[in-house]
């Protein structure tokens, strides 16, 4: 009896938060998982390494990993056949999916108990991307997922970016915004990378004209001091005129009486 009630406790748990905190009532927007468990983060909060997802695909797209997706965005949607806005946000995601093409990586993971009913879910709502089944929850409770559907968004670095509780309309819109958002900050960085070396590369070239410059002109300075320390020429004499000067006349003496 007690082996049953262990096999049965997450599966049940997993459905029982799924219908009364996540399906068909989610709210809106993405927040982190410790909004959820409560418990200050877990493995999949936002701002920290993705937990480590390993999964084999049912409609042919061989095994997907996160470790295999390194260098692009990724989107793990976790979803159920019985849950209602699934069947929404489906065909969404394939839309995105097409929009965006190789700029992004799409892996949907089914927590439903059985395999059965899973890939049919997948093909009736036109989904082309790769699908999952996590058998017997283990990615769901590695991962902290409480609601349905419950996207989460992983950088190209392999770090959770932002986590989407739930479905509403216009949901793929903003993961879309999202998915771009973190391929122009890579941009942006390696763009800020580039201008910081050429700005580096032309400031050294600026110093070694400035010391060739200051080089070259080093001999005509020491000249100069050279003629600065030299005494200064003898004044010239003037030249005295024709005759030379005159002689002063003679005092006649006076005659005595």
């Amino acid at each position: 009896m007690t082996t049953l009630l262990r096999r049965f406790a997450l599966p049940l748990t997993l459905s029982l938060l799924a219908l009364t905190a996540g399906c068909g009532g989610a709210a809106k927007g993405a927040k982190s998982a410790s909004d959820e468990s409560g418990e200050g983060g877990g493995p999949a909060e936002i701002g920290k390494k993705a937990p480590d997802l390993t999964i084999q695909t049912l409609n042919g797209k061989g095994t997907f990993s996160l470790a295999s997706a390194r260098g692009k965005p990724v989107i793990v949607d976790f979803w159920a056949t019985w849950c209602a806005p699934c069947k929404e946000s489906f065909p969404k995601l394939e839309e995105l999916s097409k929009r965006l093409g190789d700029k992004v990586e799409i892996i949907g993971i089914s927590v439903d108990d059985e395999e059965k009913g899973v890939l049919e879910f997948a093909k009736e709502n036109g989904a082309t991307f790769a699908i999952g089944w996590d058998e017997g929850h283990v990615l769901a409770a590695r991962w902290k997922v409480g609601t349905m559907p419950t996207t989460f968004i992983v950088d190209r670095e392999g770090v959770v970016r932002f986590i989407h509780d739930g479905y509403h309309d216009g949901e793929t819109k903003e993961m879309e915004k999202e998915v771009i958002s973190l391929w122009e900050d890579d941009s942006s960085s390696g763009e800020k990378l580039a201008k910081s070396s050429d700005e580096s590369e032309k400031k050294d070239e600026k110093e070694e004209t400035k010391e060739d410059t200051s080089t070259a002109s080093a001999p005509a300075t020491s000249a100069g001091d050279d003629a600065e320390d030299e005494p200064p020429p003898p004044p010239k004499k003037k030249a005295g005129k024709k005759g030379g000067k005159k002689k002063p006349a003679k005092k006649k003496k006076k005659k005595k009486a």
